[in-house]
């Protein structure tokens, strides 16, 4: 009986390239086909990942001279409000360079006045015009200097009330309020009451509110299904995100065989800089999921077997992605049919047989 089923359909496949099987043919050989389903996002695989910083939303608070801590108003960790005072110093350098800037406001008004009275001399033609020139140009050189002096101060920290206060009052203030630039939280504080600050080293590490980055050194043939602006889901915990593609890195690491990449995440991530974490990845993308089984290796062709009607038939497909149970194949209206799930070896046979 089996014999002449098998003669019946080697004289199919020979003559129409197809398979022709009824019923009962089905049922002695117990063949079983199911439907595809259809997707829209494609699995990439699962890679450990690092949640970063972006560096624009990070900003370090230092001052150029040799300070001491006189106060510290913030800790770690705190939220801070731009223009909050974060800690009170007091300097040599602070206090010298107001010193300098009063004694140049001084000389100003002098000036001035010198310059004032002598137009009015030369107005009156009782002294020389050169005179009244060179006391033009004295209060001029002042004025750059006080100029200069001003926007040491404000280098140093002092707010544009406090410099014109200085100016006005000609008193030395002897501490200075440090004051966050943005507002955010503070990651890192270097300082403690009491003790001397040198130059330009980080007092304050503040991180503005902002979304942060998540990347990952993936291997080649998973940076490869990756474009850049490509859109992602990524699935930590059990969670998916929405994310997009930023970066791929063009250099291949060379002891690794990896790719850096990167992904935004959004600020609802909730997920904290210097975490690491194994996470999915999904790449939007139209596909046909199937039973690792229907999937046949045909000499340099990937093939299943399809069915319509009573005939079968092979159909090439291409894999995008797999795991141990499942395939996802590019999408092809023609898989949208039943797919051959068992037997499929003894479909490939006949198939070669015919050929």
């Amino acid at each position: 009986m089996k014999k002449n089923i098998i003669l019946q359909v080697l004289l199919s496949v020979s003559l129409f390239a197809e398979i022709l099987l009824t019923p009962e043919e089905e049922k002695n050989w117990q063949i079983e086909t199911t439907i595809g389903k259809e997707v829209t996002h494609i699995p990439i695989g699962e890679y450990i990942t690092r949640i970063t910083t972006p560096p624009n939303l990070l900003h370090t608070l230092s001052v150029p001279y040799e300070a001491q801590v006189v106060k510290l108003n913030k800790v770690s960790y705190d939220k801070v409000k731009k223009g909050e005072s974060l800690a009170l110093i007091t300097a040599t350098e602070w206090v010298e360079s107001q010193r300098k800037a009063i004694t140049n406001a001084v000389e100003l008004m002098h000036h001035e006045h010198i310059a004032e009275r002598k137009s009015k001399l030369c107005a009156e033609e009782i002294i020389a015009q050169k005179e009244c020139v060179d006391a033009d140009a004295e209060v001029k050189a002042d004025r750059f200097k006080l100029s200069a002096s001003k926007a040491l101060l404000k280098a140093y920290g002092a707010s544009s009330a406090m410099v014109e206060k200085l100016h006005k009052e000609l008193n030395i203030f002897p501490n200075i309020q440090l004051r966050s630039p943005v507002n955010g939280r503070l990651l890192q504080v270097n300082i403690q009451p009491g003790k001397s600050i040198s130059p330009s080293s980080a007092l304050f590490v503040i991180k503005v509110d902002g979304a942060n980055w998540l990347e990952s050194s993936l291997p080649l043939s998973a940076a490869d299904k990756f474009k850049a602006t490509d859109k992602v889901i990524i699935n930590i915990e059990g969670k998916d995100i929405q994310s997009q593609v930023l970066h791929i890195s063009p250099i291949l690491d060379p002891l690794s065989q990896t790719i850096d990449t990167r992904f935004s995440l959004p600020k609802d991530a909730k997920l904290l800089a210097g975490l690491r974490t194994k996470a999915k990845f999904s790449i939007k993308g139209k596909a046909i999921l199937v039973n690792k089984k229907a999937v046949v290796q045909d000499g340099d062709r990937t093939i299943v077997f399809i069915k319509k009607g009573q005939k079968y038939q092979a159909q090439k497909v291409f894999v995008i992605s797999e795991d141990h149970n499942t395939c996802y194949l590019e999408y092809n209206t023609e898989l949208n049919n039943p797919i051959v799930i068992s037997t499929t070896s003894i479909f490939q046979n006949m198939l070669q047989k015919g050929e």
